[in-house]
């Protein structure tokens, strides 16, 4: 078969959705071949696999109207030049082009949701409506839906009833160090708290982790790393902070995976603050690399770490965060509970368990076409 991807941006990817697509890429089979929308600058060949083939498509830059122009060249693209058997989408925020995807005789729509991005405080109201907008197309135009949370929800109203299949994300087996050479802003830090994200915004929850950082008996460095550029109101009040704590550093930038994961791999604990999440990627990376977590106890994360995992915390909860902080410094027995962590995880959410049961839904969609 030949099967087309949309909906994300970049590959070698960095976050997020882009990071699903890579690593089921690197898991899918041989037999079929794989047509990737990418961004003409966000490009590489980095997969290296006969039968992977990333189309690049230019778009202007900027987060509206970048987005907007570069998603209705990818489905006018596939709607008049590409040759495929089915379109699998990457996000709803792609869907009133799914319409356009769908008017392609005979080629079915599988849709993946990895998230609610109408949630998220960057967005504004404009935004947010036509966010929500986009999940009605995104609902009705595509033959069958997958989330990677299993708390989906579709709202009333739709044009149809729609179920959706549960195929969480995954997590990769983490056994040698890795080497990569680290910025000079972070190189030499040792000992250090984390907390990471792609894009800050105020969901990510790193306001809470700032308050409880500062009621800390321990006189911890606090590492941050994330882009600071989508949500400037947010990230200036963030940024003043910063300033008037000597031991926070940060990092206003995304970093490529391998020195993402050195970082985790070598922090003293990694924390998870945000009020909402679908299913992190980056949750599932850091406990692939074995790193101490702390997270939040929203629903999201559970599903990862479990319901019982003693270092999960009521969300938004300042004073709680401080206490598990303090424990986390003083706990004795991390190496066990990371590995049960690292056991549970790499069980339940298997990349080559994950990349089969899509390849098992792009045959069963398009054997009766």
């Amino acid at each position: 078969m030949n099967i087309a991807i949309l909906g994300i941006k970049k590959i070698p990817a960095v976050a997020g959705a882009d990071r699903v697509v890579e690593k089921l890429l690197e898991n899918f089979s041989s037999e079929n071949h794989y047509w990737i929308y990418v961004r003409a600058d966000g490009a590489s060949s980095a997969l290296n696999r006969e039968n992977i083939h990333l189309i690049p498509i230019r778009a202007p830059k900027g987060k509206h109207i970048g987005s907007f122009f570069f998603f209705l060249s990818c489905s006018l693209h596939c709607l008049f030049r590409g040759s495929y058997d089915l379109a699998h989408i990457h996000n709803s925020d792609f869907g009133i082009f799914t319409l356009l995807v769908r008017l392609k005789p005979g080629v079915p729509v599988l849709g993946t949701f990895h998230g609610d991005p109408y949630v998220r405080q960057k967005w504004g109201r404009f935004a947010r409506i036509f966010l929500k907008m986009s999940e009605r197309f995104f609902v009705e135009f595509t033959n069958r839906l997958t989330s990677v949370s299993k708390f989906k929800s579709i709202g009333r109203g739709l044009l149809k009833r729609a179920e959706i299949d549960y195929v969480p994300n995954g997590i990769d087996r983490f056994d040698e160090p890795y080497a990569s050479k680290l910025p000079d802003e972070i190189s030499g830090l040792a000992d250090y708290l984390l907390f990471a994200c792609g894009r800050l915004d105020e969901t990510k929850g790193l306001h809470h982790l700032l308050s409880a950082h500062e009621r800390l008996d321990f006189a911890s460095k606090l590492l941050i790393i994330g882009d600071f550029g989508h949500d400037p109101g947010y990230s200036d009040t963030i940024n003043r902070r910063i300033a008037a704590d000597h031991r926070i550093v940060a990092y206003r930038d995304l970093l490529p995976r391998a020195q993402l994961m050195r970082v985790l791999s070598e922090c003293k604990l990694f924390i998870f603050p945000s009020e909402y999440e679908a299913m992190s990627m980056l949750l599932l990376e850091a406990i692939s690399c074995k790193a101490p977590v702390i997270c939040s106890a929203i629903s999201a994360n559970l599903e990862v770490v479990g319901e019982d995992y003693s270092y999960a915390y009521p969300p938004t909860s300042d004073e709680i965060l401080t206490d598990k902080l303090q424990q986390a410094l003083r706990e004795a027995h991390w190496d066990e509970i990371t590995s049960r962590l690292y056991e549970r995880c790499t069980t339940e959410f298997s990349w080559s368990n994950i990349a089969t049961t899509y390849e098992n839904k792009y045959s069963e969609m398009t054997a009766f076409r």
